[in-house]
């Protein structure tokens, strides 16, 4: 059963409330349709987080960038990864953050918006690892029916088409801060994103303006691909977590044999974009032990076998990149290219209050 929202909200029954806010590019669009195939995939770092690992959660993260590590992704350990991932963009400066967060069990106007807040908070760094819950404590915690397994891949696909409508309802240039005509915002600038799905309503637009980055890369983990279902997995998402479980030890050798065997795999025949491997993920790592010196050496050399993607370089003081930087935001350190902002007139927000005769 659907609900009706109100313009800054979607309303879901049962569902968690959510907050913060959001913006930017193309409705619906989906994977990179042209530039991404064929970039080197970009090596992360899977964090849980652990309360008890919380006070640490910053050293190592600036550790992980100085090793050579071009994202984190945050796993849920008791602390929503969104926070984590919100306290550490302020103290990291070229690392990639990905929460891996549920598309199911929440708020799809909430979920959007802390997304792109994290992209204004990380300069364009942020991205989502996107999960579909399964677990029935999920459903029960927020008050739901537990959903069967085609009515949760329905969900996730309906999330993100969502979540990206309501990134595109910002133009870049709404913001005009006429402070002698005491106005804000261009609203002819701005747009309804108007969603009608299964089990929800969006009606926006976003409640703070376009993030760095437009539409944030979406990627799906091996491990949450069956669950998101086919058509997020191998159709809307911007690519493919290649997970690496290297909690029994990191061996080189096998490591690499993995990531050439995936990456062969993606590149043999027609492969949609959502099936290419864009972040090569080590799970498991032990925090224990060195954590830095393994992944520097394991960093060090993937890249000699032409596995991986180059770090992304810090900005300078000046706050440019260096050279050597293979990109400043996320969808760059991904290969995917930029995604530009496309205004709908029937869904412009200064046409919106009108009468069907006004608007004639």
């Amino acid at each position: 059963m659907s609900t009706t929202v109100t313009p800054d909200e979607t309303t879901r029954p049962g569902a968690a409330p959510g907050t913060d806010p959001s913006t930017d590019a193309a409705p619906s669009a989906g994977p990179a349709a042209e530039g991404g195939a064929g970039a080197l995939p970009v090596l992360a770092v899977d964090l849980v987080t652990a309360p008890s690992l919380l006070e640490g959660l910053a050293p190592l993260a600036r550790g992980l960038e100085d090793a050579g590590i071009g994202a984190l992704t945050l796993s849920d350990g008791g602390l929503h990864p969104i926070h984590v991932a919100a306290h550490l963009a302020p103290l990291t400066r070229a690392i990639g953050l990905l929460p891996r967060t549920d598309a199911i069990y929440v708020e799809p106007f909430h979920l959007a918006t802390q997304l792109m807040s994290l992209d204004h908070l990380s300069h364009g760094r942020a991205g989502w690892l996107l999960q579909a819950e399964t677990d029935p404590s999920a459903a029960e915690a927020v008050g739901r029916e537990v959903l069967g397994l085609e009515a949760t891949a329905r969900e996730a696909a309906d999330v993100l088409e969502a979540a990206r409508t309501i990134w595109g309802t910002w133009a870049p240039d709404a913001v005009v801060r006429d402070t002698e005509r005491g106005v804000y915002v261009d609203a002819s600038r701005l747009q309804y994103a108007d969603v009608e799905a299964e089990t929800f309503s969006v009606r926006g637009p976003a409640i703070t303006p376009r993030s760095p980055q437009g539409l944030l890369p979406v990627v799906v983990a091996d491990t949450d691909r069956a669950a998101a279902g086919e058509r997020v997995s191998d159709e809307l998402a911007d690519g493919r977590v290649l997970d690496l479980d290297v909690s029994g030890g990191a061996r080189a050798e096998e490591l690499a044999a993995q990531i050439a065997a995936a990456l062969e795999q993606a590149g043999a025949g027609p492969t949609a974009d959502a099936q290419q491997v864009r972040l090569v993920r080590l799970v498991g790592l032990d925090l224990e032990a060195d954590p830095l010196g393994t992944v520097r050496q394991l960093a060090d050399e993937l890249r000699s076998r032409g596995l991986i993607a180059p770090a992304p370089a810090a900005p300078d003081a000046s706050g440019a990149a260096s050279s050597s930087a293979s990109g400043r935001t996320l969808r760059d350190l991904l290969g995917l290219p930029e995604t530009p902002f496309h205004l709908d007139p029937a869904r412009r927000a200064d046409r919106a209050r009108l009468t069907s005769e006004e608007n004639a």
